[in-house]
């Protein structure tokens, strides 16, 4: 039963029918041929300018600064100043509308945390998470962390339909779960995801599952170096890049006591062991092919 199962999921989805234990080279790579990318994740326009400043003085390469903080906690003249960082530094903005991964609304859930973070509950709170979007997008932000299966949805939709920016992008976040190569494969279909459009697996895959779903997509991969305390993958990375490029690396340590250095010397750390131990895998530099930067205040106006 197992074995034609299997094969039942190889013929019909074009998918391996088991997680791959050999580990193949991943052939996929992003549009400028590089193998992987670097994410930060400052939350306040003073993180912004202490991490930037960070990188500047390390040499360090960041492709990408994704937001989770919640876009519904910052002022205009805030987003309009951390486009403004990203812009002159050549790093891509991914923001987080509404209230991010925070549990902020009205529900008992919410406050016990029995749902997911970042989820929108019910139709009023989904369609002012699309407006703090469309907030965003007028003030210059062209990315956007989506936790939500109904907002991913609706913000495909609006893309394909002209009704924002064509060169939006989206990065479907770990807390939709998803967790083995067909639910990949459904996100990239039913989402139309383009090229520059990422998604982050949940957190603790391992190599043979990671291997699994590049089998079915070429779809840039988010994936957690480290997250929270427990889950530190620093000296796994080089396989990972292997097998899964092409990646985006992270570093979400939090805790008591944890800086936003702490976290930017963790990066530093994984691109470290990249060089270490798989030197022929290529970071993008700045403004590489397929680069999204924020645009200028005004650039665009919603047609809504």
């Amino acid at each position: 039963m197992i074995d034609n199962i299997r094969k039942y999921i190889e013929r019909n989805f074009v998918a391996p029918g088991s997680d791959l234990y050999a580990l193949p080279d991943s052939e996929a790579r992003f549009q400028d041929g590089a193998h992987y990318r670097t994410e930060l994740l400052p939350t306040t326009v003073e993180e912004y300018e202490e991490v930037l400043a960070l990188c500047d003085r390390y040499g360090f390469t960041c492709n990408k600064i994704t937001d989770t903080r919640g876009a519904m906690f910052d002022t205009d003249e805030q987003i309009l100043t951390k486009c403004k960082m990203c812009r002159e530094k050549g790093v891509e903005l991914v923001m987080s509308p509404g209230a991010g991964e925070h549990y902020k609304d009205i529900s008992q859930q919410m406050a016990v945390g029995a749902m997911v973070a970042g989820k929108s509950r019910g139709m009023d709170m989904l369609v002012r998470n699309i407006a703090d979007m469309f907030r965003c997008l007028e003030l210059g932000c062209r990315g956007f962390l989506v936790y939500d299966e109904g907002m991913i949805l609706a913000v495909s939709k609006l893309r394909k339909d002209g009704l924002i920016p064509s060169e939006t992008t989206f990065k479907i976040s770990a807390n939709v779960s998803i967790s083995n190569p067909l639910a990949f494969k459904f996100w990239v279909e039913k989402a139309e995801l383009k090229p520059n459009d990422s998604l982050n697996p949940i957190r603790d895959m391992t190599l043979p599952m990671l291997a699994a779903m590049r089998a079915v997509s070429s779809q840039p991969m988010d994936v957690h170096a480290y997250w929270g305390t427990s889950i530190a993958r620093t000296l796994d990375v080089p396989e990972i890049v292997r097998v899964a490029a092409p990646v985006y690396f992270k570093v979400s340590v939090f805790g008591q006591g944890v800086s936003v250095k702490d976290k930017f010397f963790q990066s530093l750390r994984v691109v470290e062991n990249i060089e270490r131990y798989y030197p022929e895998a290529k970071q993008s530099e700045k403004n590489a092919s397929g680069t999204i930067l924020p645009a200028h205040p005004g650039d665009w106006k919603p047609a809504l």
